[in-house]
């Protein structure tokens, strides 16, 4: 499971999951970076948001686990940052060297929350902040109810597909102050997520469920047959009206500011 999940297409994230970047634009004025700040971007992926954290004077380093996303993230933004790592496992190095931890869209493919949480407390200075966005409780429930379905019809066991993790927010508020947060500020959203045409089901699965593609082969019936038992089974998150033929994959998200007292 760790190789696949480490694979990524940066072109195809960009061209139909630009909406994950355009949405974690106000995560960047909620963290308000001043300069001269250090911080770290876990999950920093193509580097966007680094670059948009960058722009107010901060020293940003970005962290991410995928090779792929790191090369295309070093080479749209030279200038700044970028290490290979698992942010459940945050390096003694990182220890007190930073003054805010931000992350867009990435803790809820890290499982160890406790981990997560753990070694962003020791990586901060004291009194540092923490503001993140990731998938809260009731996120893509369609989309999981139809892998849930679907998956064990063409043999396949399902849980071994589904990688993510959807806290509530008592759950994460908890982990927050178990390591010695105190939670400034908590949403938890509804954002429904567009994706474009016929096919947008489709793509959306494709970059999302990078393990699952491998296991069912790159090209053929199988696939095939898996993506129209897909769209039957979230018909419900299709639309065809006078904004056009497009896909609301059901996002709910978990934003939050914490801080270290």
């Amino acid at each position: 499971m760790s190789e696949p999940l480490n694979r990524w297409d940066p072109g195809l994230y960009a061209g139909r999951a630009a909406f994950v970047t355009a949405a974690g634009q106000d995560l960047v004025e909620l963290l308000a970076p001043r300069a001269g700040e250090r911080v770290l971007d876990v999950g920093c992926g193509t580097g966007e948001l680094t670059a948009a954290i960058a722009a107010r004077g901060a020293s940003v380093t970005g962290l991410d686990f995928s090779d792929d996303m790191l090369a295309s993230a070093r080479a749209k933004q030279p200038g700044l940052t970028f290490v290979a790592g698992d942010a459940q496992d945050l390096p003694a190095s990182f220890t007190g060297a930073f003054d805010a931890v931000f992350s867009n869209a990435a803790l809820h493919w890290m499982p160890r929350m406790d981990d997560v949480v753990a070694g962003v407390a020791r990586a901060l200075t004291p009194h540092g902040r923490f503001v993140a966005e990731l998938g809260g409780r009731g996120n893509t429930d369609t989309v999981l109810r139809g892998l849930r379905a679907v998956l064990p019809r063409l043999g396949l066991e399902p849980e071994r597909f589904i990688p993510w993790t959807f806290p509530s927010p008592a759950a994460y508020a908890t982990i927050l102050e178990r390591h010695g947060f105190r939670v400034r500020f908590l949403s938890h959203f509804d954002r429904p997520s567009r994706m474009d045409g016929a096919g947008g089901l489709r793509a959306w699965l494709t970059i999302f469920s990078a393990p699952l593609m491998a296991a069912l082969g790159a090209s053929g019936d199988r696939r095939d047959v898996f993506f129209s038992l897909m769209e039957n089974a979230c018909a419900s998150l299709r639309r065809d009206d006078a904004a056009g033929l497009r896909w609301e994959i059901d996002y709910v998200r978990l934003r939050f500011l914490a801080t270290l007292d």
